[in-house]
């Protein structure tokens, strides 16, 4: 016999109080002298001794009472040998990690590793430990160690769902090897149920080692011949000159496996719609490539989806994508009328900005005498700045969020300038050390070239990637000579070091000046192939915009609230307040929990998942990964001998239960409560009893004549 809490035997003191107080009120008999004993009730000796005997097993009862509630305290338990202990064997502790990635649902594997877990566990010995871990690209335990397996038996029959993530092997061992250190038996066995994917097979995880004295043993539900497609490498291009429709949606499915597939439909349904359907072949190992012709998107979000018909494993024949098709958006170009047979100053400019059916730009030239500003762009293209109600409508339109581009062509005049927009701008304007000369009459030799271009600002940012484009070429034969002052940022300068691109912000908005002309009056530019992407991109800078991403993957942290403001400026909204409530929305439609971060949520399923405020709402997609899809089997033998240490460990043999896990396995202490309040009621009975017999003496006494 022992006792978890061995020092609650302080508390049996407490037993002597009813002691005490049965000594301290125990009747003693006096002698009274008394003239007549005509009025005195005879009781019999029998009696006496019958209320003191009363009074004796009320007292037991108190006594005894207390007694068990301390016992009850000190969790007495039989201690008791493991069956493995007492066989001169050493107790083990079993942690099985359960691979519930997206790779596990092909044919029938999730339902073979189930098995097999369970199999372990009805395998235990008594006085063993188990725990349950489940693990894709993260571990998460589902269980507690304990020498009891029922709760580790439930949650693999039907706590532990398949995911959606992919695999990855070092996070759940690192997990499993720390609570196999922390559980205090001698053999520390790891069960790894696995498909054994060759792509979670990564680096780190064959650098890892798990410590001296843990046995890694591999349960392989995996298999060499198998078939899987999946969908990747999915992009949005330009249409043809000659093609019908808005976009071009392009996909390659990919036949992992061993086995050629024939006559495999692939269909393509928009905003829920069936819109499009394929048939083809693919050789195994091989990609084939699907190309549809999206129609004219209405300006909005709308969701794509892409499916391949493949029974052998479908929770990756999906892939869902977002597309926001733009409007129209009016770039108002304040220019000079053309001159009779002429050419417009923005004859260029329209060619590059209302190129192509994915711009989403229209241009609306107008006259710099009353300019008509409005939208959220302006090109003020080669003219003075005007009078001073003109730029106090320039300077608003900016503070309020608008986007302002300026040209320095050769018709516009330095003084000029400096008292326009001069006044406002942290710029100046320097008389110009290259001679003014129109196209007709200009020397080949003399100009200057754009050299120091900062290829991390966002107007150059697409142009960093090789084969890109290149500034280099470009022929300057004209340009302002500007200086910027504090508050503007120079992004690019002319090999002579005068800035040829600065940007600046003005409360609210962005303002860029260019150091030449838009046309070829002044510059080769517009014959280069980097004109049109420059001013595209030069407008979404102006713009703030950012190309929202079509799809992001699974376990992908979103945060709700930048989404929001994201969406508020290409819907034109205002930003969702600071205090204002944000939902997000899962694939299944359900609400997700926000926490500890109210704005963070972690994609965990794939699918569309919903952004929404009161007057706000954004769309995002989410896809498994792709390598996920590649079932392609390693060898277990081989990945988990890499894992396990090579050193000796001796175990120990006098293992034994711990006091709290024998109590656990009894529960004496509930069986002694429930003495202590029987005692206590019978107590609470016979006192009671005693005092109505008392009550009816005293009552006989006080009426002697009924006698």
């Amino acid at each position: 016999m022992g006792f978890v809490n061995p020092l609650f035997i302080i508390g049996g003191l407490t037993a002597a109080i009813p002691i005490l107080l049965h000594l301290i009120r125990r009747e003693h008999a006096r002698k009274i002298e008394f003239p007549s004993l005509m009025f005195l009730r005879r009781i019999s000796k029998r009696t006496i001794r019958y209320q003191k005997l009363r009074h004796l097993l009320l007292l037991l009862l108190r006594i005894l009472a207390l007694l068990l509630i301390v016992l009850a305290f000190m969790r007495p338990y039989h201690e008791q040998m493991p069956a493995a202990v007492a066989e001169g064997h050493t107790s083990s502790t079993h942690i099985i990690l359960l691979d519930n990635s997206m790779s596990m649902g092909f044919q029938g594997r999730w339902e073979q590793a189930k098995k097999a877990a369970v199999d372990i566990l009805g395998k235990m010995n008594l006085g063993d430990k188990c725990a349950v871990l489940e693990f894709s690209d993260k571990a998460i335990a589902r269980s507690q160690l304990s020498t009891d397996p029922s709760d580790a038996l439930s949650q693999v029959e039907s706590g532990i769902p398949l995911s959606d993530r992919a695999t990855r092997y070092e996070p759940a061992l690192r997990a499993a090897a720390k609570l196999a250190s922390e559980a205090g038996t001698g053999r520390r066995i790891i069960y790894l149920i696995s498909d054994f994917q060759k792509s979670g097979y990564e680096a780190e995880e064959r650098e890892f080692q798990l410590e001296a004295g843990m046995d890694l043993r591999p349960v392989d539900v995996g298999a060499e011949d198998f078939s899987n497609l999946t969908i990747r490498d999915v992009r949005i291009a330009e249409p043809e000159a000659s093609a019908e429709g808005g976009v071009i949606l392009k996909a390659s499915v990919a036949n992992f496996g061993s086995r050629d597939r024939r006559n495999v439909r692939g269909t393509l349904f928009v905003n829920g719609r069936h819109f499009a359907e394929k048939r083809f072949d693919t050789a195994k190992g091989a990609s084939q490539t699907l190309e549809y012709s999206l129609p004219s998107l209405l300006a909005g979000s709308h969701s794509i989806v892409l499916e391949v018909d493949d029974p052998y494993l479908v929770r990756d024949n999906r892939f869902y994508m977002t597309f926001d098709a733009r409007g129209k958006i009016p770039v108002i170009v304040v220019e000079n009328p053309p001159s009779r047979g002429g050419r417009e100053a923005s004859f260029f400019l329209s060619k590059a900005l209302n190129a192509g059916s994915l711009s989403p730009y229209r241009l609306n030239v107008v006259s710099p005498q009353n300019p008509l500003i409005s939208g959220s762009l302006v090109i003020w293209n080669n003219v003075p700045g005007g009078s001073a109600a003109v730029q106090k409508r320039l300077q608003d339109f900016v503070a309020s969020g608008g986007g302002l581009a300026v040209v320095l062509g050769d018709f516009v005049q330095a003084a000029e300038f400096n008292r326009s927009f001069g006044s406002w701008l942290p710029v100046r304007m320097l008389e110009s050390s290259v001679a003014r000369r129109r196209a007709g009459d200009r020397p080949a030799e003399q100009y200057s070239l754009m050299t120091d271009i900062r290829m991390d600002h966002p107007v150059f940012q697409p142009f960093n990637r090789p084969h890109s484009g290149t500034f280099s070429s470009t022929r300057f034969f004209y340009h302002a000579v500007v200086s910027a002052g504090s508050g503007a940022e120079v992004v690019a300068k002319f090999d002579s070091g005068d800035p040829a691109l600065i940007t600046m912000n003005f409360e609210k908005g962005r303002v860029l000046l260019f150091a030449s002309s838009a046309d070829d009056a002044s510059n080769d530019f517009p014959l280069k192939a980097v004109y049109a992407p420059f001013w595209q991109q030069t407008l979404r800078y102006l713009e703030n915009f950012r190309e929202p991403r079509h799809w992001h993957e699974v376990g992908d942290i979103i945060n709700a609230r930048e989404l929001l403001m994201e969406a508020a400026l290409r819907q034109s909204k205002k930003n969702p307040g600071p205090d204002e409530s944000v939902v997000i929305l899962d694939p299944a439609k359900k609400r997700m929990a926000l926490s500890p971060d109210p704005n963070l949520a972690v994609m965990e399923m794939a699918g569309f998942y919903e952004v929404r405020t009161m007057n706000l709402n954004a769309s995002l997609a989410a896809n498994i990964a792709s390598r996920e899809s590649d079932l392609t089997h390693g060898n277990a033998e081989e990945m988990t001998a890499g894992w396990l240490s090579t050193k000796q460990v001796t175990f120990a043999q006098e293992e034994r239960l711990t006091p709290e896990e024998q109590d656990r396995n009894r529960h004496f202490w509930v069986f002694l409560l429930a003495g202590a309040l029987l005692f206590l009621i019978s107590e609470s009975i016979l006192s009671n009893y005693e005092l109505r017999i008392t009550n009816l003496a005293l009552g006989l006494n006080n009426y002697p004549h009924l006698f």
